[in-house]
């Protein structure tokens, strides 16, 4: 019995470590990361009941309780999502509205293009990276290491075939407040 608890300890080790492979390139302390995963949840459930539904989308980010809301939503309902994040006290919001646009590729298409390509670079680390696109246009969103991933990751998505636009909110890590 002994022994058969110790492999399922040795085994549920190996799960944990595989699962948290991201965690460990991830440049925040655990309490951050768990604070802002925590604020970026409790932030999509309020969107959610706030019927942002009919075909619209944002997504949230939290990075050093710094929220960034990525989605192509009617201006009519911009100021919402802005209120609705807000009311969880964020240090900052900032928003990044797509207009409504086509593309010769589709998003699921680029987006995998594009993770593909982050991973083959030298030097950069695409576990910090979330990429958000939307017809040809991509956001990059996370912590990374130092200027030089930035400047790698932002050169890598411009050069990525049937990226049009690249907007960075690239982060270098932060001491916590």
């Amino acid at each position: 019995m002994r022994r058969f608890l110790v492999f399922l300890l040795l085994a549920a080790l190996c799960c944990l470590n595989g699962c948290a492979y991201g965690l460990y390139e991830d440049q925040r302390l655990m309490d951050t990361i768990v604070d802002d995963k925590a604020m970026s949840g409790a932030i999509k459930s309020d969107l959610l009941g706030e019927s942002f539904t009919g075909g619209w989308s944002v997504a949230v980010y939290c990075y050093y309780k710094n929220v960034f809301l990525v989605g192509e939503v009617p201006e009519s309902m911009q100021h919402k999502a802005l209120e609705t994040a807000r009311r969880h006290k964020p240090y900052s919001v900032t928003p990044h509205w797509f207009s409504p646009a086509k593309s010769d590729v589709s998003d699921i298409e680029l987006a995998a293009r594009l993770r593909k390509e982050l991973i083959g670079v030298k030097g950069l680390s695409s576990t910090r990276i979330d990429t958000e696109v939307n017809a040809g246009r991509v956001v990059l969103l996370g912590v990374v290491k130092n200027d030089e991933e930035k400047r790698l990751a932002v050169q890598t998505a411009r050069k990525t075939s049937g990226v049009h636009a690249v907007t960075s909110y690239l982060m270098l890590p932060q001491r916590v407040k």
